[in-house]
């Protein structure tokens, strides 16, 4: 009787750390039309990876456009494979210019309820933040994604409106860039006018191979000084658009050619508000 219960202890525990162990990686496309809108600007490949605790995603980075068919980790299984999935995979063409090699980086640890991020803007930097308190509003709209059912939600964050589409079945609050929160996997999210637009490519969960979560990686093109705060970031921002302006002012009196217009916060920036 004993050694039955002792048996049964170790199944239930064994069962429970498989649990707490299991790991996925979901590839999304995201189209870059901060300018233009309406999903006209630059494609790339993004990637997420996650367990249990943690999440890493990457985009803009070399490696996933110049050997996105032939990284191993990289996989398609039945989750994304129905033919009346509502996303097509898109072929990336000439974006590799506009990559590096750590690429924009968001890393989200949910027992420090924190996120840090090095996301490539015109002024880059790094961003330690503790995770934002996003107001999801729940709608009863519902779909497919692959053969995923996903529920809609609705958002204004950080002077963007946004819808996304997740999925209970697989019951994890990650997403795309920092989309955190909801009761289940961000397959799909875009703003009003699709300046941002992240869509389903496929997915592995649970990983039938162990991987490392990655924490935020230094770029080679921007040295890492110091962690800041987003309001830091904010601040930055509107400097380094003034700091612009008045370049192109100065130019625009030796020339005497043209009229400058300042630059538009939104049309260089995803996160513009508080």
């Amino acid at each position: 009787m004993k050694q039955t219960a002792i048996r049964i202890l170790f199944l239930f525990f064994t069962t429970l750390l498989n649990a707490q162990e299991k790991q996925g990686i979901i590839n999304y496309g995201y189209i870059k039309s901060l300018h233009i809108g309406n999903k006209n600007g630059d494609e790339f490949n993004a990637q997420l990876l996650f367990n249990n605790n943690q999440s890493y995603f990457v985009t803009e980075k070399d490696s996933l456009e110049t050997n996105f068919n032939h990284n191993e980790q990289i996989q398609t299984n039945q989750l994304g494979s129905e033919e009346n999935s509502t996303n097509e995979i898109k072929t990336i063409g000439n974006s590799s210019f506009l990559t590096t090699h750590t690429g924009s980086q968001v890393f989200y640890d949910r027992k420090k309820d924190s996120i840090w991020s090095f996301l490539r803007n015109p002024k880059s930097m790094y961003i330690a933040e503790k995770k934002p308190g996003i107001k999801w509003i729940f709608t009863k709209e519902t779909k497919k994604i692959g053969t995923l059912v996903c529920h809609n939600a609705t958002t204004n964050f950080r002077g963007r409106q946004y819808t996304v589409w997740y999925t209970p079945e697989i019951p994890l609050p990650y997403g795309p860039w920092k989309f955190t929160g909801l009761p289940g996997l961000v397959l799909e999210a875009y703003d009003a006018d699709f300046f941002v637009y992240f869509y389903f490519k496929n997915i592995e969960y649970p990983l039938k191979k162990e991987i490392k979560i990655d924490f935020i990686k230094e770029s080679p093109d921007s040295e890492f000084l110091k962690w800041h705060t987003y309001d830091d970031y904010l601040k930055i921002a509107k400097l380094d658009i003034e700091s612009d302006f008045e370049k192109m002012l100065v130019v625009a009196k030796d020339l005497g050619t043209f009229t400058p217009i300042k630059p538009e916060m939104d049309k260089r920036y995803i996160e513009i508000a508080e």
